[in-house]
């Protein structure tokens, strides 16, 4: 794979393999496995290797569009593979996460996205039911889920990221929070996002508070239903997954906070 990722920056930019300082993995996941190269220049790239056909690839970059993203330099939508300049900064740390000033520029960024403008585009909407059948959910999930979306169907559609876990998160020297790696973005109701990002963080039920604080939503409870649906839909997209070690301890951590979750909707 490392050699693919090397073959695919000499083949897609101005460098040669003489001018590869370093390169090394940097993420592993379900959906792509990325690099950080370093050129003899001083530049810095992120290469991603996409390892699955479950990403609509044609819909990221339908996004990239929409957001004005000027960080690649390849996109290929067939395979997801890309390259893109290197974002200076770090995936927050638990500590930082819980900071007001990661919150507040968390909250500033995530406010920005939901208002891009959306109707030049065809994006996809996120279907809430489109893992659901093939899961196997308990019996007491299944019927809060089904009820809870219902419950929220009119809710007004934003431009969601749909996956902001601290891996697609750069806190950057001067304090600017940025999203990236838009895979799973979709349109979606602005609580989506925010309950993604708590239930991927594991933020405290205080933070939560100060958090909703700073964004334009209108109920907390809402946002509280949102974090227990938005769990309960990770454990459904498991079972949209090829089967592995990896989305097996997934789920099983999932599962884990959907329980947690489910006593803030009862």
């Amino acid at each position: 794979m490392k050699r693919q990722a090397v073959n695919l920056f000499i083949k897609h930019t101005k460098y040669d393999v003489s001018q590869i300082k370093s390169i090394a993995q940097i993420h592993n996941g379900f959906t792509n496995i990325s690099y950080k190269v370093t050129t003899t220049d001083g530049c810095m790239y992120q290469i991603r290797i996409g390892n699955n056909h479950v990403v609509e690839r044609n819909n990221e970059n339908t996004i990239l569009k929409t957001i004005k993203d000027k960080t690649y330099l390849y996109f290929n939508t067939k395979t997801g593979d890309a390259i893109k300049k290197w974002i200076i900064g770090v995936n927050p740390t638990y500590k930082q996460v819980c900071s007001s000033m990661f919150l507040k520029a968390f909250a500033k960024s995530l406010i920005t996205l939901h208002n891009i403008n959306t109707k030049t585009h065809k994006i996809l909407k996120h279907d809430y039911l489109d893992c659901f059948k093939r899961s196997k959910l308990p019996s007491r999930h299944r019927d809060k889920y089904l009820s809870l979306i219902k419950q929220y169907q009119n809710i007004p559609m934003v431009l969601s990221h749909n996956d902001l876990s601290a891996d697609n998160l750069i806190y950057t020297p001067n304090h600017q929070v940025i999203f990236i790696d838009y895979e799973w973005s979709r349109l979606n109701n602005a609580y989506w996002d925010v309950a993604n990002f708590i239930r991927e963080v594991g933020l405290p039920l205080n933070k939560i508070k100060e958090l909703y604080s700073y964004l334009k939503l209108e109920d907390i409870k809402t946002l509280l239903n949102f974090v227990y649906l938005s769990t309960n839909y990770a454990y459904q997209w498991t079972f949209n997954m090829p089967m592995n070690p990896k989305i097996k301890k997934y789920r099983s951590i999932v599962l884990k906070k959907m329980e947690h979750y489910f006593n803030w909707v009862n």
